[in-house]
């Protein structure tokens, strides 16, 4: 469909269920606190996709006046957190995970970010046995501001890692999300620290990351 003089031509990009992303050449309607959650919705929409949900997380944990309309790439701050030092404001770098994600780069330290931001929703499956029924047991645990050092530390200590293969070749190292410790460490980080779970419009004072433990 053409539209007057040089303006261009309508691309619906793609359409969900409350929202298209509808451009002209050059100029885009939406604000991008809509794109946003157009990126989000879009994301969740894939329901049997990990990679996807933790995508949309990712988009989530931005602020509300954040640019951000798309997953970080490679190597760049997923989010920032607002962090007061000595009562001035920071933005600190934090890096978004959930379930089974990958941490090659937080655990060899090339990834400088200060927080993880990490969410577990993960089912365990229970097999049968000769006096119960095959049963699931949900573990979940909110978004939790986590320092970065505590976090590796904890996936080490509770042996919560698994090497990623493809092809049968090893190409990664990612959380293993079904390792019952590491849950069980979380839950009591989120009940002992209540102000560590996270918000993405939190003002987080520095005093808050004395003495936790994971």
């Amino acid at each position: 469909m053409q539209v007057g003089g040089d303006i261009g031509v309508l691309r619906i990009e793609k359409d969900l269920d409350a929202l298209k992303i509808i451009k002209l050449k050059g100029f885009d309607f939406m604000t991008i606190k809509e794109r946003r959650i157009s990126a989000i919705q879009y994301e969740l929409s894939n329901t049997t996709n990990q990679g996807a949900r933790g995508r949309a997380f990712e988009l989530m944990c931005a602020r509300e006046k954040s640019h951000k309309v798309a997953v970080a790439k490679q190597g760049k701050t997923d989010v920032s957190v607002r962090v007061v030092i000595n009562g001035k404001a920071k933005y600190l770098p934090a890096e978004c995970k959930t379930n089974g994600g990958r941490v090659n780069d937080l655990l060899d330290g090339s990834n400088k970010s200060r927080f993880v931001i990490y969410k577990l929703d993960f089912v365990q499956k229970h097999k049968a046995t000769k006096k119960a029924e095959a049963w699931e047991e949900i573990r979940s645990t909110p978004a939790l501001l986590i320092p970065t050092n505590l976090f590796t530390a904890m996936l080490i200590d509770c042996n919560a890692i698994k090497e990623v293969r493809h092809n049968g070749e090893v190409d990664g190292i990612a959380i293993q999300p079904s390792s019952k410790r590491m849950f069980e460490r979380l839950i009591a980080y989120a009940e002992n620290f209540p102000d560590m779970e996270f918000s993405p419009e939190a003002d987080y004072e520095d005093w808050m990351f004395e003495g936790l433990e994971l």
